[in-house]
């Protein structure tokens, strides 16, 4: 593939990012990161390592980002060196930071006035499966520069959604984030409940899996929980950065958020207590700690997942457990 792309952030989101450009055949000619022992992983691809943004956005023609809170992006983005001076002829920024949706419209417009392209792109699904190109993308900004890139997209993620004008694809990006912190928090409580009641925790999982209240965060955060590992691919500093941008779109739009509000207010105590660097779904530990109960199931000890797009819903797969799998044929013998 012809089109040279580049990323910005080498953490979780930029690593997994280049890896897959690269695995479907398209062309990284350059990496940039603060942090300069994570180009250690790619010095065999003879990538560049530009001293700037601004210097790496005039080599390529389209440049990812992948950064972790809002004054990140603001830093990559501003001053003579920075990214919105090398984002001219027509150029194209895909920024996969879930980050402030006002300062990207405003980013936005200062992009186009020096002739350049932008789009915002956050990724959904969990990010271990960002590294095997099965995550979601919400893709917001001009229909003609989305179409153009769509492609490319639609070979590195299993799934990507136009959500209209720039600045819609952040929201349902927060607003779903902040949902799995309702979903993470009453799982815990469930499983607490169940096992102080005698309920084996893997047949809690089989019964809730194949029931109404099954979820996302169930099928992916519960294994996790009985790990005792609670999502370390995230941190919990970020979901809750993640969770103030939610509180920010919920004042400015005057909607009332109890149950939301709540659960940010859990992850907050969460955070004070466990560190920063806490892993996101460690909240329920807390109920673990107070009533000296722990949720573990030996079996989940070598539990993965994987995500399969099913009409448009991320379905999970489990693999390290004994399951009943589904013939593969089952799903396309459904008769409407």
């Amino acid at each position: 593939v012809s089109t040279q792309s580049t990323g910005i952030g080498l953490g979780i989101v930029g690593n997994a990012l280049i890896k897959n450009l690269e695995r479907t055949g398209y062309t990284v000619t350059s990496v940039l990161d603060v942090d300069k022992e994570r180009y250690a992983e790619f010095a065999d691809r003879g990538f560049s390592t530009p001293d700037n943004p601004r210097t790496l956005a005039e080599e390529v023609d389209i440049v990812f980002t992948g950064l972790p809170m809002p004054h990140h992006v603001k830093a990559v983005f501003e001053g003579d060196t920075g990214l919105l001076e090398g984002l001219r002829d027509g150029k194209i920024w895909i920024d996969h930071s879930t980050t402030d949706y006002e300062q990207t419209e405003e980013m936005c417009a200062q992009v186009e006035e020096r002739g350049g392209r932008m789009l915002e792109a956050p990724v959904t699904g969990g990010l271990e499966a960002l590294k095997k190109g099965q995550m979601t993308v919400f893709l917001a900004g001009d229909q003609s520069v989305a179409d153009e890139v769509r492609p490319m997209l639609d070979d590195i993620y299993s799934n990507v959604i136009y959500t209209g004008r720039m600045g819609t694809a952040l929201v349902p990006k927060v607003l779903s984030n902040m949902l799995t912190c309702v979903h993470n928090l009453a799982m815990g409580e469930a499983f607490m409940v169940a096992k102080r009641a005698g309920v084996d925790m893997r047949t809690m999982f089989d019964c809730i899996r194949a029931s109404s209240g099954n979820s996302f965060v169930f099928e992916t955060g519960g294994p996790m929980l009985m790990q005792g590992t609670y999502d370390p691919s995230f941190t919990i500093a970020l979901q809750c950065k993640d969770n103030r941008l939610g509180y920010q779109m919920a004042t400015k739009h005057k909607v009332p958020i109890e149950i939301l509000g709540h659960a940010m207010q859990a992850y907050n105590k969460a955070m004070y207590k466990y560190g920063d660097d806490a892993p996101c779904y460690i909240a329920p530990k807390m109920l673990e700690e107070a009533l000296q109960t722990d949720l573990r199931c030996e079996e989940f000890e070598n539990w993965e997942y994987s995500i399969q797009n099913v009409d448009g819903s991320s379905v999970i797969r489990h693999h390290g457990i004994d399951i009943k799998r589904s013939d593969k044929d089952e799903l396309s013998n459904f008769k409407v």
